[in-house]
């Protein structure tokens, strides 16, 4: 046979793909891809929480090394001092391998140390601690300034910040959670530290820090957020926070209270300084459950929720140092009970 018509028969029986088989293997090859995309997001998240949970265990170690050298004495949520309200997280930078930050800090008590503008302060307010922020949220801050995702847990209720009313002298007793604020004119200089000796549920049934997420914008004129959960403040400022203190009342208000783009309150962007111990920067309480939202109350009465970008749990740092993960489906009265360090509440360990 010819060796050209031996070609033409080679070339005859040499058959290709067709369109419709190459459309099934592009379709098997997405099929595929959508099977793996959410394990490798999966996979990601869950290395992002457990770099949350380190940090949160960081700032526990710290905490307590703090209190080994102050006589048991955890610092304040926000103070000391009226109208010098740092956070604690300056205090325990030396315990946190920050000993250069803290030595570059003027923390003289001219009453606004702390505040944006400090000439003596401004290098070292700028500087970013890694620890302070989550690796699941999305910075959206556009000040200056260093973040921080990671709160001192004030209480239970809306009045633990200022606690301010006309009923009462200023009641230590009042003050439910590890950390106090000493930043109110209103605030009784009599009010102690809290010292691990106090903290008589246990420090493994007490909050001492949580996350929340970061706000939008600038400082002090927070932008609408639309995401979930929202770092927006719900308006309650036509209602003083409950008194006698009680959660249940200040829930219920904010709770009707869900911001929306019009009516939330543009106040204090959430972690848009690390160093001040104000509400929405500092310190938070339990009066909303996790991964809700918060809201401002009058009198300065605020209910600042602990929130985070991991799917259905906030992490908690207990008062020994350990951390919980918390759902979002929490029992308010268990939820309640965490922020408390005497309130006598049994709390079973799958409650959270």
């Amino acid at each position: 046979m010819p060796l050209q018509s031996l070609r033409r028969r080679s070339d005859a029986n040499r058959r290709g793909f067709t369109l419709i088989e190459l459309l099934v293997v592009i379709a098997i090859i997405a099929v595929l891809i959508a099977l793996l995309l959410p394990a490798v997001q999966s996979a990601r998240e869950a290395a992002r929480r457990a770099q949350c949970v380190n940090n949160l265990k960081q700032i526990g170690l710290a905490l307590h090394n703090y209190a080994s050298a102050q006589s048991e004495a955890f610092p304040w949520a926000m103070g000391p001092g009226s109208y010098n309200g740092w956070s604690a997280h300056p205090m325990f930078l030396p315990q946190m391998e920050q000993q250069a930050l803290y030595n570059s800090i003027n923390f003289a008590n001219t009453g606004a140390a702390m505040w944006t503008g400090n000439p003596p302060n401004t290098t070292s307010f700028r500087i970013q601690v890694a620890a302070f922020l989550c690796p699941s949220d999305t910075d959206r801050l556009t000040n200056a300034d260093g973040h921080c995702n990671y709160m001192m847990c004030a209480g239970a209720t809306a009045d633990e910040f200022y606690y301010y009313n006309t009923n009462s002298a200023n009641s230590p007793q009042a003050l439910t959670g590890v950390g106090r604020s000493f930043g109110s004119p209103y605030m009784s200089k009599s009010i102690p530290h809290v010292k691990l000796s106090m903290i008589v549920d246990g420090t493994s049934n007490t909050a001492a820090f949580s996350e929340q997420v970061l706000g939008v914008g600038d400082d002090d004129y927070a932008l609408w957020d639309s995401m979930k959960p929202t770092s927006a403040n719900g308006d309650a400022s036509s209602t003083k926070p409950a008194y006698p203190p009680n959660p249940q009342a200040d829930y219920n208000v904010c709770n009707s209270k869900a911001p929306t783009a019009t009516s939330s309150v543009k106040l204090w962007s959430h972690g848009y300084q690390w160093y001040a111990g104000a509400p929405n920067i500092g310190a938070y309480c339990h009066v909303m459950p996790p991964n809700t939202w918060s809201c401002t109350y009058a009198n300065n009465g605020f209910a600042v929720t602990a929130s985070s970008r991991h799917p259905g749990v906030v992490n908690v740092c207990m008062a020994d140092g350990s951390v919980k993960a918390v759902k979002n489906s929490v029992a308010l009265n268990v939820w309640w009970a965490l922020a408390s360090m005497g309130g006598g509440e049994v709390i079973s360990a799958d409650a959270l």
